[in-house]
């Protein structure tokens, strides 16, 4: 019979509110990595939104006033 402790891995708490902390934990762990997925799909979106709406809206403006 040894006298060391056998460590077994501690059971995952199920539930809600530790699968909440948890959540949230990660979260923070990887906070950096989502700010910057996030202004890159913020700068993919203005790219978009600019191409395929605002610069048609201005063409049609101008040119129902006469200046394009």
């Amino acid at each position: 019979m040894s006298t060391e402790l056998e460590h077994e891995p501690s059971p995952q708490p199920s539930g809600p509110i530790a699968r909440l902390r948890a959540g949230i934990k990660w979260l923070n762990a990887n906070k950096k990595r989502f700010f910057w997925w996030w202004v890159g799909y913020q700068a993919i979106k203005g790219i978009i939104t600019l191409s395929l709406i605002w610069i048609p809206l201005l063409l049609l403006w101008l040119r129902s006033r006469g200046e394009a």
